[in-house]
Order: structure tokens, then sequence, then C-alpha cells
């Protein structure tokens, strides 16, 4: 840690050189204007700007949607958050006459003093309230090492797992399976899944998921809850979903990679123009997708993405799953006045079919190839917890399909509840944020029935001081002692309770491998999108088992759905059989 904090030292006094430069450079807007985003001096280059917009109507929404800018996650329904990129954006939003306010006249001069903030905490702090004792971000490497570090360490509670799909500038993407006995194949434990960083700014959405892999790991065994629940749930953590987009976006938010300690400036100079452009992909949102169905050449992605922070190129990563893909809150590849969208160059543009990204698969096959039944996608920011669905109910797609509400809602919105009461988020259906359809959490609750979740962490902010990081994980004021570390640890709860799913039990061949099959398709606005639920779990020695399981019947369905069960046994088949199990319901079966 001595190291890192000689480091960050070096940075601050890099950013503290930095900074009056950077302000002579470009004159920051007036945020004192409320009804202009602020005007640069004249031969300024422009600095993103983040910027509240009025929209206390249908009308005004529309206006500001089809303006194409980069909407944060934090809106309510009389106001907007977005990042301004470029001065023609400025000058757009201007012109639509929609009421202002800037609200962070400079992101890059606040990125230089959030690391200076951070390099200040790192200096006073000897050891974090976190799990991990951790005082800065993480970078890639930090997640990589650490993620092998615990699987090594505690060999009998966490693997480390690759996701089957590595990304599009050539990464493999990690993650983490925690569990009593975890190297033993799968006897029916539920799964609760946790993922971060399918936007590659939200820092803390991937610290918070890393965090609460340490607060297992330190808890199994002295606290009872948590090894408790271990012995009965297997965790799935990954950290980092957009690896190239964090990527890009940490090693551009740090400042000390400006000209400043960089050998490709031979004059040793540190240009306003470098302080302006080198972090500039500290605020990129998407992936790297280039082409679309052309990879990127492994390595190549920083090169090539040479619009603002990476703005206009890339899929937005939670509008490329299969539930609604395509839907309203999303950006088809052509501008579509009508719809509100600016295309290919939308920060909302939902790729070119539904999983089209190596991301975006990569979740999929945990959701369809384990019994989740509690999912968490963590995201930066404006303090929700969301659940489905993600767009109006009122909403009708291309096939004649109205969105309604989710079969589930009283249960989904008590525990929203729950978690809010611990974090002291505002709880409510995702769609009341805004229309977004495509989002992970949508997906995985159609397609299988899994209670999914979107935590937006943080006030404000993509990537706040990390003492704000750490508030948010353990709590302060009226909720110190809680936060989402006792969110989390809830829907770890949730993931165990029967009652909240489904369970299979009953007596089979000792040994036999029980594979479980269903149809998992899911409506997207146009269409749909095929897939095939397959779980699987082994009979222990005692030939009883309890498969903990979601409902057969998945919740976009009318009617009734069954599961085809097989027991495989020495690579034959020894029966098959229709299963049909609803939400609470324990289903007893003699297999033998």
């Amino acid at each position: 840690m001595r190291s890192r904090r000689l480091a960050l030292l070096t940075a601050a006094a890099c950013a503290a050189l930095v900074l009056p430069l950077t302000t002579a450079a470009a004159e920051t807007p007036d945020p004192a204007s409320p009804s202009d985003p602020g005007t640069p001096g004249a031969g300024a280059l422009f600095s993103p700007q983040l910027v509240t917009v009025r929209t206390p109507s249908s009308a005004a929404r529309a206006v500001l949607a089809g303006l194409g800018l980069d909407g944060t996650e934090h809106a309510d329904p009389d106001v907007a958050t977005v990042v301004l990129h470029t001065e023609a954006q400025r000058e757009a939003l201007a012109a639509s006459g929609l009421t202002t306010r800037v609200d962070i006249a400079d992101l890059f001069l606040h990125e230089a003093r959030n690391n200076l903030a951070n390099a200040a905490y790192a200096a006073r702090t000897k050891r974090s309230p976190l799990p991990s004792g951790r005082d800065t971000y993480r970078t890639l490497s930090d997640y990589e090492s650490e993620m092998r570090t615990l699987a090594r360490r505690h060999r009998g509670l966490v693997k480390r797992i690759t996701l089957p799909h590595v990304t599009l500038d050539g990464h493999a993407v990690h993650g983490l399976e925690i569990g009593h006995r975890i190297r033993r194949a799968a006897s029916g434990q539920p799964t609760l899944l946790m993922v971060g960083l399918h936007h590659a700014r939200e820092w803390p959405s991937g610290e918070h998921t890393m965090e609460f892999a340490y607060d297992l790991v330190r808890g199994f065994g002295s606290d009872k809850q948590v090894t408790r629940l271990l012995g009965k749930v297997r965790v799935v953590i990954v950290p980092v979903v957009n690896v190239d987009g964090f990527d890009l976006s940490h090693t551009s938010g740090g400042l000390i990679d400006l000209n400043v300690l960089n050998p490709l400036d031979p004059s040793d100079q540190v240009l306003p123009i470098a302080t302006q452009l080198t972090p500039g992909f500290a605020y990129l949102r998407k992936n790297c997708r280039l082409v679309d169905g052309v990879d990127t050449p492994d390595g190549t992605c920083a090169a090539q993405l040479s619009t603002p922070a990476g703005f206009s190129l890339g899929v937005d990563l939670n509008r490329n799953y299969g539930m609604w893909w395509s839907g309203p809150g999303s950006a088809a590849a052509l501008p579509d006045a009508q719809a509100f969208t600016a295309g290919i160059l939308d920060p909302r543009y939902h790729g070119a079919s539904a999983f089209s990204e190596p991301e975006t698969r990569n979740v999929r096959s945990l959701v369809l190839g384990r019994p989740v039944t509690t999912l968490i996608t963590n995201h930066t920011s404006g303090n929700l917890v969301l659940w489905p669905f993600s767009g109006a109910p009122d909403n009708v797609s291309e096939t004649g399909r109205r969105v309604g509400i989710a079969r589930d809602d009283q249960a989904l919105a008590e525990l929203g509840k729950r978690f809010a009461r611990q974090n002291g988020y505002t709880p409510q259906r995702s769609y009341a944020l805004y229309d977004g359809m495509g989002t992970t959490e949508d997906w995985a609750y159609g397609a299988t029935g899994t209670f999914g979740y979107t935590f937006e962490i943080g006030p404000t902010e993509f990537h706040p001081p990390f003492e704000d990081v750490v508030d948010q994980y353990v709590g302060t004021g009226r909720y110190a002692g809680k936060g989402n570390r006792a969110a989390y640890l809830l829907a770890l709860k949730h993931a165990a309770d029967a009652g909240s799913h489904s369970v299979i039990a009953g007596r089979a061949p000792a040994g036999a491998r029980l594979v479980l099959t269903r149809n998992a398709d899911t409506p997207t606005w146009d269409g749909t999108s095929r897939a095939r639920y397959r779980i699987s779990m082994r009979v222990p020695r005692s030939g009883r088992f309890a498969w903990h399981v979601n409902p057969s019947t998945r919740p976009i369905v009318q009617g009734r759905e069954r599961y085809r069960l097989e027991v495989r046994a020495g690579g034959r088949r020894l029966g098959k059989q229709q299963v049909l199990v609803k939400r609470g319901e324990r289903v007893r079966l003699d297999l033998r």
C-alpha cells in the first residue's frame, strides 16, 4: 500500500500543477445562468459538462430525447441530467428552449479535483472501513490480481471463473464463485448473481461488487449469518462486465497519465490541450464496438475511439439484452425523428441485435446456466433501487404486445423497499426513471423469473471521490452500519429463501446428474430473442435432493409452462418427466 500511496501523492502533485493550466486554457461556463449551459471563451476547447434539464412534461422529455444527448441515470419526472461532450451539443441544448442548470461546468477539471481528494484521502487513511481496507479506486489489474488472490487463499470457499466470451479488444472476463465447499459439483443450491461496470465510467459499481466478495470471505466462519447463508447459496460476482471500456475510463481518469508523466511529450511541457484530451475516456459509457458485426483488432480500441470520451461509438450494454430489446429508451443504428433518437451516435445505441455484444452474452450464460434466484446489477448514480420493467406499462411493441406491470410486482416492490431501508435510496419501478428497454434485470426476470434489481449508487456522480464510495457501502448518518453492505446481505438472504422461488425435491440415484431445461425466449420490440434455460445438479450420496430453482412458468407467459427434467448417469439417460412448479411451491418427486 505504501507504493500505491506514493503514486497517488505523485498524481496529486501533478494535478496541482495541471489545474491552473487547465483553468487558463478553457474558461468554465457560468453556472449562475440557469437557462444556458454556458459559453466557453473564444478559441477555448470545450470541456464536458454535467447539466440538469427541466422536463416537466412529456413534450419536454421528447424534445430532450430527440437531442440524442448522453443521459445519466439521475432523473425524476421533472428533471434529467445529461453530459454535454461537445460545443455542438451545448448549442443544440441551448437552442431547444429547455431550462437548464450547469451542475459541473468542467468535468475534466472536476476529475482533477476528485483525484486530489482521492490522493488526500489515501494519504490520511491507513485502512478504510471497507472489508478490503482499500483507500483508492481499483484498476483493471487490481481487480484481476485480487480475484486470483482470493481464490488461491480460500480454495474451499472461492473459485475464480472465466466467462465464455472474450471482449472485442481481446480481454478475458473473470469473476468469482463463492460458497461452502465451492469446488464440489452443485447440489441444488440457489445462486445470487451480482455484476458491476456495465457502463465504463461507473467505477463505484465495480467497487461495491468486489467489496461484497470480501465481505463474504471475511464473514465466513466468523459471522453466523454469512456462514449459514454461504452453506445454502452460491454467490457469483462479476465486478467488471465492460472490461474494455472500464480499462480506458480508469486509465484516462487518473491524472497520472497526463503529459506531466507522459514520455511521448518530448518537450517536457504540460500542454493545456493535453489536459483536456488525455483524460477524455474517463466518461466513456459504452463498449468497444466500432462497427457492427466487425471485431475490433485486439489492443486497438483506444486508438480508434476518436470522438470525445468515445461518446459516439460503441454499444450501450444495458440496452443490448433480449427483453424488450430495441424498445423505447434505446436507439437504433439510424436516426429516427419520430422516436427521438440519434442513431448509432446515440449514447443509448442498442447494438445490431439482442445480445450482439460479448459482454451481454457473458451475463446471459451465467443466468441461463445457473439457478439464479436473485440478481443485483450495480450502476451509478441517483440513489435508486429499481426493478422491472424498464418501459412504461402502456407501451405497445411493434408486434402488438403491451409491456404492462411485472407479474410479481408486489413482491419485487416489497423487497426493493427493504433494500431501500438499508441504504436510504428511493425504491421504484425502472420505468419511473425513464424508458430504457433492453436492460439486464428485465431480461433476467422475463427469461427465468429471477428477482432482478438495479442499484444506482450515489447521488449525482459517475465516479465521485473514493471516500463517498466507502460511505455508500458502509452507510453514514441514519444509515450508519447499514448502507449497500446490508442491502446486499438482504439480497443473499432472499436468494436462499425458498418461499421466494421454487423447490424440486425427492429421491434419485446417488451420484446421478439431474438436468432441467425449458424455453427462455423473451419478446423484443419487433420479434423474439431465442434462448434455452439449462441447469444441472449432482444427486448427493444419500440419494435425497432439494433443488432450488425459479418457477417453471416464465412471468411473461400466459398459462402454464413445465420444466423438462432428465436423470442421467454413466452417459445414459435413465429417465425424464415434465415438472410444473410455482413460486413458493415445493414439488416432491421419486426419480429412482
